[in-house]
């Protein structure tokens, strides 16, 4: 889980302002890239740049403990202090840009919704073990999620105002303890607003694969403002892997030249092919 616990010294408590507070410190110091093509291991350190929301949850003995929640406005966020009595704990941290929290009761069922939202998510789940002493646990959270960049690359119709993305193969459900999806087979949707917006349009979408390598069935609905739809097209066995962009670009209305992948290193190596 790529990281660790430990005491810290006095000097370095004044560092990080813990003075009077719970017995343990949860600091997010990093998020995490792995297994780049040329071996190297690279680290962003602001986890503010990459999510709005973080939750801190506290498990012991197949129960919640406790809970928080921080905002990306929050002066502190990435830093939670709290108090539990001596033993052993499991933490479960993850960042995202939700618009709210996903369940949490369970760290092997943490099930995001339509509603709520898919985003680029982050976590960290580990062993903690708490005594009488102060403690300051710094995590790296690494990336849990898939994204499709879909791009629409021809002229877009004057009557266009939404477009969305229907999509399974994926789940929004994700078990901690394993990094993956839960046992669900999620049909996710996320709708954009494109009023004003010019070619090429870029629409990302997110999920949890069920295992490093995965396939999305995708349908793109065009819609007009009274969202009537104007252009339906689906899209079949797009491949998808873990940590990955998968970046299919095309012309959608004129479907001249067709769709096709693109390599992308914004993420976690790339991914390419072409039909």
């Amino acid at each position: 889980m790529f990281s660790g616990c430990e005491k810290v010294t006095d000097d370095e408590k004044e560092n990080i302002h813990i003075e009077n507070e719970g017995n343990l410190t949860l600091l997010v110091t990093n998020w995490r890239q792995v297994a780049y093509n040329d071996g190297m291991t690279r680290v962003l350190s602001d986890i503010s740049s990459c999510s709005s929301r973080l939750n801190f949850v506290v498990y012991q003995d197949g129960g919640q403990v406790t809970s928080v929640t921080q905002m990306q406005t929050d002066n502190d966020y990435g830093r939670v202090s709290m108090s539990l009595s001596p033993g052993s704990y499991k933490i479960l941290v993850l960042a995202h840009s939700s618009n709210g929290n996903p369940t949490l009761s369970n760290p092997e069922n943490i099930k995001f919704t339509n509603a709520l939202g898919y985003s680029d998510t982050f976590y960290y789940y580990g062993d903690v073990t708490v005594t009488a002493d102060q403690k300051t646990c710094e995590l790296t959270l690494e990336r849990a999620t898939s994204m499709l960049r879909f791009i629409i690359s021809d002229e877009l119709p004057s009557d266009l105002s939404y477009v969305q993305l229907n999509y399974t193969g994926g789940s929004g459900v994700f078990n901690a303890t394993t990094g993956y999806s839960g046992n669900v087979n999620s049909r996710q949707e996320k709708l954009y607003q494109v009023v004003g917006m010019s070619s090429p349009l870029t629409l990302p979408v997110y999920t949890f694969l069920h295992s490093d390598e995965g396939m999305l069935n995708v349908t793109v609905l065009a819609m007009n403002q009274d969202k009537e739809v104007i252009l339906e097209r689906s899209f079949t066995g797009v491949p998808m892997q873990r940590d990955m962009i998968t970046e299919y670009q095309g012309t959608f209305f004129t479907r001249s030249n067709g769709f096709s992948f693109l390599a992308d290193t914004e993420w976690n190596g790339v991914l390419s092919a072409s039909y």
